[in-house]
């Protein structure tokens, strides 16, 4: 009897990972998710996102709908990238557009907090830049520190 789950139609290097738009979906999800905590980390910061404010109930609102629009535009402008990268940019650059005129709309008072707080922003990203230098200056000791540990430590 042949067993259900054995495919032999599978290549050896099925494991090795995904080609084609998976990537290009996993590089954009990453760098996203990559924009999202460093702005985040700058602007609350900065004082332009405060922690301890609950927040209104139309704020909550408008980043529910613009997160909802962002999402449901993106497998359109997948689609569109495989027909046509300008035409993919475009719908971008429109959709863009549309959602931050949409969130400037209903929140004007968070972008003037954000225009005032252009220095302190500054501040912020060359501390951040300082602190990035300084992992960097520890990378060797970390790295013999680890070293000296695993030598160290009888495996059982």
């Amino acid at each position: 009897m042949r067993n259900p789950w054995v495919h032999d139609d599978v290549p050896d290097d099925a494991g090795r990972g995904y080609d084609g738009p998976v990537r290009l979906l996993a590089a954009l999800m990453w760098g996203s998710l990559v924009l999202l905590v460093g702005g985040f980390v700058l602007l609350s910061g900065a004082g332009v996102v405060d922690l301890a404010d609950g927040g209104s109930l139309g704020e909550v609102v408008t980043g529910v709908v613009a997160a909802l629009a962002l999402a449901l535009a993106v497998p359109i402008l997948l689609r569109l990238l495989a027909i046509s990268r300008a035409l993919a940019l475009l719908a971008f650059l429109v959709t863009g557009a549309s959602v931050g005129r949409f969130v400037i709309a209903r929140e004007p008072e968070r972008f003037r907090a954000l225009l005032d707080a252009r220095d302190s922003l500054a501040g912020n990203a060359g501390a951040l830049g300082e602190l990035f230098d300084f992992v960097d200056s520890m990378a060797p000791a970390v790295v013999d520190a680890a070293a000296t540990l695993v030598v160290a430590v009888p495996v059982a």
